[in-house]
This record gives C-alpha cells, sequence and structure tokens, in this order.
C-alpha cells in the first residue's frame, strides 16, 4: 500500500506544489470560507483576567470581545492613551478588524507607562526586562516588538500598580546593565534612559475611541433609520420611508422570526401596544424568503393587525437579502428600534419588550 502511493505521487497526474504557493493558498482557503470551516476550529475569541495564583477567570461574553469570527492575531496598546490596555483583534471571517476599548481605567487602580531609550545597540531597548516593584509585590515585562501569529507589541509598556501610590522600576538591559529608577509615581508616563538616574516623563494624548455600534446595528442612537426595501404582505417590494409611516407619533421596529419562540409569543404585547394607538408598531420579519407564508399565518392566527414587513427578495446580482442598517446575523432577536416620529433611533430593545414600556 505504502509502495503504491508513493508510485503514484511519482505520476505528472499529482502536482507538486510548494507550501504556501499562491493556487494553493487561492483554491484551500476559497473552499475553506465556502463550506464554513475555520482556521482556528470554529473557536470564539476569549478574554481572561489574571486573578492571581495561577488562577484566571473567562471574562469573554462580560467583557464583549466574544466574537465568532475567528480572531488570528492581536495587538495590546492603549490606543486611547487613558492608562489601560485596548485590544486591536485582525479577524479571518466577516469583519476583518475590531478594536476593544478598555473601559476599566481608573477604577480598579493607577498604572505607569513606561518607554525605553537604550544608548547601548537597539535604541528602543528590545529585550529589556522591566520589573515594576510595589510594596511587596512586583510584575515583569519584557519589550518585545513582536508577540504571536502576524501581531506585533508597542514600543511601551503599561504597568497596573493598583492603589501603590508609586513604584520601583528595574530595567535589565540587553547588554547586561541593570538601572533602578526609584519611586515613580502611580499614573507616570515615563521614559528610562539606559544608565540615568532618573526618569524623564513625557505627556499624554488622549485620544477618546468612539462609543461601539449598537450590536448587529451600523446606526448610533440619535441617528437618523435611512430609507430602505422591504417586501409588503403581497410579496412587492416596497420603500419603507420611517417618518412618513410613524405617522408624527413615536415607532416601535420590532425585528422577529418565525422560528424564534420569544418573538412568537410576544405578538400579542405588540398588538396591545398598537392598539393604545400612542405609539406606530410595525413588524419586520427576518425570516428568509421560503418562510414568509409561515410568518404571515403566525401573525394572521394571533390576529395582528399592526404593520408587517419581510425581508426584500435577493438581488439578482447575488446579494443576500437584508436591511442596509442591520447585520441581522449578529442581531439578537427579538429586537425593538424606538425611533422617534422623525426617524431618530432612541434606544433598542433586546428581547421581548413589555407592554408597559
Amino acid at each position: 500500500m505504502v509502495a503504491s502511493s508513493i508510485e503514484a505521487a511519482k505520476t505528472e497526474d499529482v502536482p507538486t506544489e510548494g507550501v504556501g504557493n499562491a493556487r494553493y493558498l487561492s483554491r484551500h482557503n476559497t473552499q475553506m470560507f465556502q463550506e464554513g470551516r475555520s482556521f482556528s476550529g470554529n473557536e470564539r475569541d476569549k478574554v481572561w483576567i489574571n486573578k492571581g495564583a495561577g488562577v484566571f477567570a473567562d471574562l469573554s461574553q462580560f467583557s464583549g470581545a466574544d466574537s465568532p469570527n475567528d480572531g488570528r492575531s492581536v495587538v495590546a496598546a492603549d490606543f486611547d492613551d487613558d492608562g489601560d490596555v485596548d485590544l486591536f483583534v485582525h479577524e479571518l471571517q466577516r469583519e476583518r478588524h475590531a478594536l476593544y476599548r478598555n473601559e476599566l481605567n481608573g477604577d480598579y487602580g493607577q498604572f505607569i507607562k513606561v518607554r525605553l531609550r537604550a544608548t547601548a545597540g537597539q535604541y528602543e531597548g528590545i529585550g529589556a526586562q522591566v520589573t515594576a516593584v510595589m510594596d511587596s509585590s512586583k510584575t515583569a515585562q519584557v519589550l518585545s516588538r513582536g508577540a504571536g501569529i502576524a501581531s506585533c507589541q508597542v514600543p511601551e509598556l503599561i504597568f497596573g500598580v493598583g492603589q501603590a501610590k508609586s513604584a520601583d522600576l528595574e530595567v535589565l538591559w540587553p547588554g547586561g546593565h541593570k538601572d533602578v529608577f526609584k519611586n515613580v509615581a502611580a499614573g507616570s508616563r515615563v521614559i528610562l534612559v539606559e544608565g540615568a538616574d532618573k526618569p524623564e516623563t513625557f505627556a499624554a494624548k488622549p485620544q477618546p475611541l468612539p462609543d461601539p455600534l449598537p450590536a448587529g446595528l451600523t446606526v448610533r442612537i440619535g441617528e437618523a433609520l435611512p430609507n430602505f426595501k422591504v417586501q409588503d404582505s403581497s410579496g412587492q417590494e416596497v420603500d419603507f420611508d420611517v417618518k412618513a409611516l410613524a405617522a408624527g407619533k413615536p415607532m416601535y421596529l420590532n425585528l422577529w422570526a418565525s422560528y424564534c419562540g420569544p418573538c412568537v409569543k410576544e405578538i400579542p404585547d405588540l398588538q396591545a401596544i398598537s392598539d393604545a394607538g400612542e405609539i406606530t408598531m410595525i413588524g419586520i420579519s427576518v425570516d428568509i424568503e421560503s418562510a414568509k407564508e409561515r410568518a404571515a399565518n403566525l401573525l394572521k392566527n394571533r390576529k395582528a393587525t399592526y404593520g408587517a414587513y419581510y425581508l426584500p427578495v435577493a438581488g439578482a446580482d447575488g446579494a443576500e437579502a437584508g436591511l442596509p442598517w442591520a447585520d441581522l446575523e449578529r442581531m439578537p432577536i427579538p429586537t425593538t428600534l424606538v425611533l422617534s416620529a422623525d426617524g431618530v433611533l432612541q434606544r433598542v430593545i433586546r428581547g421581548p419588550i413589555e407592554k408597559a414600556e
């Protein structure tokens, strides 16, 4: 069996390919994504926090960084210069990049930000080990400028010092020389120069990062929902003019699906809101085309008379049916958008809504 395989490999029918050649990458990458496969075995992005004593807590879901997009590399840096480490993640699937803003700030203690300037060898001090000593505890980091696959490290180190008012910083330089900088104040941004007696300070340059979009949406609170295409109950494609349909009243725009139990269960509650007359209630089913009839029957059987619409048919160019302001694969359903009479997004209700809302 082995001999036969070897002989077959020598025939002209089996092409030889170099590792990582263009044909291999094109063919295998395309096939992998078409089949819904994953480089990482469909593992989600994860975040852990060090609790000490070798124990880590999984904060993936709580942190908001729990993503199914196949993260392959990460840059940990203080992008907004507020003293804590943010994460920039390169993904393989769908949105290629994600920036996760760290919002802990000073609520959990202070920091010291360190940059190095070597006077012998490479000027950034790559390879230097910096140890922050605070009372009876210490923590060390190495300035590597590279970490993990397709990743890098910025030329600075950030030390969390908790409630300590200062820390001693010990630097073991790549050439073997050691410097100790005493009593560096918490909250400082310092440059440690090889051979110097005292650290130099540098100014903060805060660059606030914007608030993230609501999950599954490409519009922010306070922005107007643009007009878009939908199907009406007869199957005709029509313009959804938010302001016109609101008719001078606030609007609840409910996104639901026939396969979603909580969505179906809340239909009578939505009808009650509509019957009260103070709010314009409209539902948009996000079911695929083949399930549209089932969604319509659910509304009919539950005596729903509020406005009902459906996703437009997929375009002739192969574009998927959807809504231009929503990523339906990431939007939890039911989701209800609360809009002003002018179509401005005021808030987002996740899950079933109550009649009192």
